[in-house]
């Protein structure tokens, strides 16, 4: 039945959204994980100097937002695979 394939489809990305939701929620809130995920960028912004890529100063950092935004996404989508394949 096609409703019900459609309704799994919600529920799945409803569960992804609130795993990633939490996951973000993490990173924000508690310090430490804030503190990894700001050395992580800083290590990126070294990187992305080094090779000239980029160039990150004092106010501006490439490679901030999309480690801010992207660590948690895809430990959200790890936790989505290990969920459902263990399911």
């Amino acid at each position: 039945m096609t409703t019900v394939k459609s309704n799994s489809r919600w529920r799945s990305l409803l569960l992804f959204v609130l795993l990633y939701l939490v996951c973000l929620a993490v990173v924000l809130l508690v310090r430490p994980v804030w503190d990894m995920i700001e050395q992580l960028s800083y290590r990126i912004d070294d990187v992305l100097n080094a090779t000239g890529l980029a160039m990150a100063d004092g106010e501006y950092d490439p490679a901030g937002l999309w480690v801010i935004l992207g660590v948690p996404l895809i430990v959200a989508a790890v936790l989505f695979f290990l969920i459902r394949r263990f399911r």
